[in-house]
């Protein structure tokens, strides 16, 4: 269960939020209440919340003073803002340091669960791409492969003006996730489609970013969905072959399975069964 904090200097805000929302049916944690950004950033260093709801303009210590103080020990915290009328100089001023989630007072039960919400998916996106990023790791020692991309591709030429933007490879990352079933699914298609862009040097800088070959990290998205859905179904090795985009080929699923996995696909719902997915 996540945990989230709430900051606000007006004591009857802070009270009626904390009090409206069902905290415990939005799968969260209300571990504080604070009423100025100063004692806010001492509980965030103690306690590691995962999303703070704060205000923007507080005495003592501001909101956007706050996230700029958080983000240089904790990166990985949602910021959700609370702001009046007004104030959208300073929410401007949020969005730069990378904040998401506004709210504008007075806002409702609903609109706080919708925003606590859209945290938590953020939350858990970011945290299943360094998942998947490790697992790439972790492959590729396996493999014997060199890491960082120190291959045959290392001669690519790179665009002028590309080497520094990597907005690309989150919007392949989120591509692959939503579409990890499409049968046919390969990078030069998304280069050309999805991102624009040269097959060559989007692959370089895919291996460099993920530390895996698009193949090898597009197999672990879809072995990690085939053992979720092994667990969690009734449906059948060939079904689920089909499910996660291997199409009317339940061998080379097999085959790729137990190489991720070290078993074979029936084996591994066996001995897991009685496993949570």
């Amino acid at each position: 269960m996540e945990k989230v904090i709430l900051v606000d200097d007006e004591r009857m805000v802070a009270e009626s939020i904390e009090k409206v929302v069902d905290w415990s049916a939005c799968g969260l944690q209300l571990a504080g209440v604070y009423l100025n950004g100063f004692d806010a950033l001492e509980a965030i260093r103690s306690l590691h919340p995962d999303i703070v709801i704060t205000d923007i303009k507080m005495p003592v210590m501001s909101g956007l003073e706050l996230i700029r103080q958080v983000r240089e020990f904790d990166t990985h915290v949602e910021f959700i803002i609370l702001s009046g009328y007004g104030e959208f100089e300073l929410a401007k001023e949020a969005m730069k340091e990378g904040v998401k989630q506004f709210l504008l007072k007075p806002c409702s039960e609903t609109e706080i669960s919708e925003a606590v919400n859209s945290a938590k998916k953020e939350l858990s996106m970011r945290q299943r791409d360094s998942f998947y990023r490790t697992l790439g790791e972790n492959w590729m020692k396996r493999e014997g492969d060199k890491p960082n991309g120190e291959d045959d591709e290392a001669g690519v030429a790179l665009p002028d003006g590309m080497a520094d933007s990597q907005d690309f490879i989150d919007t392949i990352l989120e591509y692959v996730r939503v579409h990890f079933y499409e049968e046919n699914l390969n990078l030069k298609w998304i280069a050309r489609e999805v991102v624009f862009l040269n097959e060559d040097y989007v692959s370089k800088q895919f291996r460099q970013r993920v530390g895996s070959k698009f193949t090898q990290y597009l197999n672990m998205v879809r072995m990690e969905e085939a053992k979720q859905r092994l667990l969690s179904s009734d449906a059948s090795s060939e079904e689920i072959a089909v499910e996660v985009g291997f199409g009317n080929n339940p061998k080379y699923f097999a085959k790729v399975f137990k190489k991720y996995a070290g078993c074979t696909p029936t084996e591994y719902k066996n001995n897991n069964k009685y496993i949570e997915p």
